[in-house]
């Protein structure tokens, strides 16, 4: 059933999930920009690539949607989005984390955005679409935590050599087409919890332990490989 009902903000914000309807999702994306701090995630298998910030431009680059400007965050093929669903039930320490997950045509997940700043300023963009409940999610099996990475890790070497060096980055994630980058210098490295961790204020990266065999490495550029020796989307260029 379909519900026209604005969305309330705040403390009184309704928990649920919906898909959203009333707007193409290229359009949504435009509404990125009446928003306060996002967090713009790329999730694939080991690999989790966050931007987090203001999106202050959205603008069309031929046939991309490019979110940031001249200093582009995410270039998303205009043709690959297909619906949106929003789901407000993450709470942290009393605090709302809602989330826009964009979608394609076979319904597989493409990206998220996450609202860093509460339930307002997240919500007020989206109160004119109509919303469709869903269903709560089916409970996922527990997750084995990997073993942290060791020494010999390749993630961790190459990352590690970085920040010995101070060495400006520009680090890009590629999914299903889209492309998104962060450039600056690598603050916090942190190989715990399973993962190869790069924190920075407007940048995290996760990266599971063995999840990089090896690294292609041509003139600064460097492309992650898998066991196979096949790309994983993950590239560093020194820059």
């Amino acid at each position: 059933m379909t519900d026209t009902r604005s969305f309330p903000a705040g403390d009184a914000a309704e928990r649920g999930r919906w898909t959203l309807g009333g707007a193409e999702p290229n359009a949504l994306l435009a509404r990125l920009t009446q928003m306060d701090r996002v967090m713009l995630a790329i999730r694939q298998d080991g690999l989790l690539h966050e931007r987090l910030g203001r999106i202050r431009e959205v603008c069309l680059d031929g046939d991309h949607v490019v979110l940031g400007g001249t200093d582009p965050v995410a270039r998303i093929p205009q043709g690959l989005l297909a619906a949106v669903r929003l789901d407000v039930s993450a709470e942290m320490r009393g605090k709302l984390y809602p989330r826009l997950e964009f979608l394609d045509r076979d319904g597989t997940h493409v990206f998220s955005v996450t609202g860093l700043e509460g339930a307002a300023p997240f919500l007020s963009p989206l109160a004119t679409l109509n919303r469709t409940p869903l269903p709560p999610p089916s409970a996922e099996a527990p997750v084995d935590t990997p073993d942290d990475p060791t020494d010999q890790d390749p993630a961790l070497q190459l990352l590690g050599r970085f920040q010995r060096a101070a060495q400006p980055l520009r680090i890009t994630a590629r999914q299903y087409g889209i492309r998104q980058s962060w450039q600056g210098v690598i603050d916090r490295l942190m190989p715990m919890g399973g993962h190869v961790n790069i924190i920075t204020k407007p940048f995290h990266l996760h990266l599971r332990a063995g999840l990089i065999a090896a690294w292609n490495s041509t003139k600064g550029h460097h492309v992650a490989l898998d066991a196979q020796a096949r790309p994983l989307g993950l590239e560093i260029t020194e820059t």
